[in-house]
């Protein structure tokens, strides 16, 4: 009967080791996080054109002020930038805005803006 026993207790420790083992490999394949950059201006406009074109796919109210963050994609095929814009809460005027990742194109050059005065343009 002891026999028994020991080799239920046996069993139910391999459980365990190969259930850490599978632990360990989920682990080892986190996604590595995309370098950010985060830029504060002073702006009446939410969204500063920087040279890219940008899809908002969401906004998040965010506690302690009454401005909402936004949540922005590049619309370029491939690329997976985002970008969050948000309003600092204890000065309403400064826009700060996070960049997460770096494009794998050149920024749009679109004919009709080729005249914008606000046009930014980075190097990532």
């Amino acid at each position: 009967m002891g026999e028994g026993l020991g080799s239920k207790r046996q069993i139910g420790d391999n459980n365990l080791a190969i259930a850490a083992m599978k632990m360990k490999k989920v682990k080892a394949r986190r996604k590595v996080r995309e370098p950010r950059f985060c830029f504060k201006t002073m702006s009446d406009v939410d969204v500063l054109d920087d040279g890219y074109k940008w899809r908002k796919y969401g906004q998040k109210v965010v506690k302690n002020t009454q401005h909402p963050r936004s949540y922005y994609r590049c619309t370029q095929d491939n690329c997976r930038v985002k970008k969050r814009v948000e309003r600092l809460a204890e000065d309403p005027r400064m826009v700060i805005t996070t960049y997460e990742g770096r494009h794998i194109h050149s920024p749009w050059h679109d004919v009709d803006d080729s005249n914008a005065s606000s046009q930014l343009d980075f190097i990532w």
